[in-house]
């Protein structure tokens, strides 16, 4: 009845026919493989050369009649079978709910991130690993929670987005997305010149629990990090993004929160080489209304204006700022603009050239009627360009309630307002007890 296995044929005529076949039923325990996730191993019973497969970790069992015992894994075979699918450009999609890994292919698609995604979503979340070369996407990617896109580094992976007016990485659950992560790849937009969407979009919910780690942004011709109004993200991670030749000129901010909630975002560095091909004006670089961002290190050249605008109550940490432009179509009024009584703390501002007509503004702030109050300007580093005019600008009272302080000399600071002078703004520079 079959030549690989010794199975039992009942003759004819055989009155007791049942009994071999019973005994064929006994030997498929044996011969046909139980599969299921390596913690259900102890639901089978481990009959005497019965095998299990367990599907979430590899490994191989056999029974002796009275335990499993593990013989070797499969691993390093699909190991290896991810590795060759990758090489061969394919995008490969490890979910939790999956038996084995599975592929799509650029060719037959021409959205294929937003398909694995998919894949991956349908199947309990999981990782997208994207292949070590350029894959083409004819949409913006959106991804839902438990996600993770990663690549073999931004000079490798590419995802370049072809379409006029569209966005990259989109997040929009109505309950927020948690838990995603993107690593290792290049955000392409269209390229220079082109209408393009936003790179990175929190567009609905409060995402929450986001990792970013290496991230390349080239050719947008907008925002290439927005949170919209309404939209609270928090406890969002990202450790070093790098933008290319993208225009937000004519945008409130490179990187803009709009939203007036969203508390403990880090970013970890930024650099920041934006152009001013489209819009022929300067990029300012971080725009915010609200919530609270946290940055360590900012480092720009290109078309890059003002470095950081606040309005509102917006609460910002900024350790370290160093501004070198090369292509500034006018004059910022200001690198560092403090607006309203949003806490600020800045560690220190690096000029190596460019021209601004001062360092830091603390001013009024229109959106919501506050003068300045509770800001922190750490000290000045001149190293090459110049300031038309001085250090800080105090073109509105401080609320002395709520005192300002600058770790410079009064001397660098310009009152340029007519109200009633307050005291509100602290120069520290001749504070303390002179040594030495």
């Amino acid at each position: 009845m079959t030549e690989n296995h010794s199975y039992n044929t009942p003759a004819e005529g055989t009155t007791d026919w049942h009994v071999p076949l019973n005994a064929n039923f006994e030997a498929l325990d044996a011969d046909v493989e139980v599969r299921d996730a390596d913690a259900n191993r102890t639901n089978y019973a481990p009959k005497e050369n019965s095998k299990f497969l367990a599907t979430d970790t590899g490994r191989v069992y056999v029974g002796d009649g009275a335990r499993w015992n593990a013989l070797g894994s499969l691993t390093s075979d699909l190991d290896g079978g991810v590795t060759d699918a990758l090489v061969k450009g394919d995008l490969v999609v490890l979910a939790r709910q999956l038996a084995a890994p599975q592929t799509v292919d650029p060719a037959d698609t021409d959205t294929p991130v937003q398909d694995a995604v998919d894949l991956l979503d349908a199947n309990g979340g999981g990782t997208v690993r994207l292949p070590p070369n350029s894959i083409s996407e004819a949409g913006s990617i959106t991804v839902p929670s438990n996600t993770e896109i990663r690549g073999f580094g931004p000079d490798i992976s590419k995802v370049n987005i072809t379409l006029a007016g569209v966005g990259g990485v989109v997040f929009d659950e109505a309950g927020g997305v948690d838990h995603a992560h993107l690593d290792g790849f290049a955000l392409n937009g269209p390229g220079p010149g082109t209408n393009s969407g936003v790179a990175i979009h929190h567009v609905s919910g409060d995402t929450q629990n986001l990792h970013i780690g290496r991230l390349v942004l080239w050719g947008w011709t907008n925002s290439v990090y927005r949170v919209e109004e309404g939209v609270g993200p928090f406890q969002c991670r990202h450790e070093e993004l790098t933008v290319y030749d993208c225009d937000a000129g004519d945008e409130d901010g490179l990187f803009e929160f709009r939203s007036w909630y969203g508390p403990a975002n880090w970013f970890g560095t930024i650099a920041a080489y934006p152009i001013a091909e489209s819009s022929g004006r300067n990029t300012t670089v971080f725009f915010t209304r609200g919530g609270t961002q946290t940055v360590d290190y900012l480092t720009m050249g290109g078309s890059a204006g003002t470095v950081l605008h606040q309005t509102w109550d917006a609460q910002v940490r900024f350790e370290s700022i160093h501004w070198e432009p090369t292509s500034n179509p006018t004059t910022p009024s200001a690198l560092v603009r403090l607006l309203g009584n949003g806490t600020a703390t800045i560690g220190d501002v690096k000029q190596i050239t460019g021209t601004t007509d001062y360092v830091y503004e603390l001013g009024h702030d229109a959106y919501n009627g506050n003068d300045p109050a509770r800001k922190r300007l750490g000290p000045y580093y001149g190293l090459g360009g110049s300031f038309a005019s001085n250090v800080v600008n105090l073109s509105a009272p401080n609320d002395p309630a709520k005192p300002s302080f600058y770790e410079g000399a009064a001397s660098d600071v310009d009152v340029t307002h007519s109200s009633a002078t307050t005291g509100g703004l602290r120069a520290l520079g001749e504070a303390g007890t002179p040594l030495g």
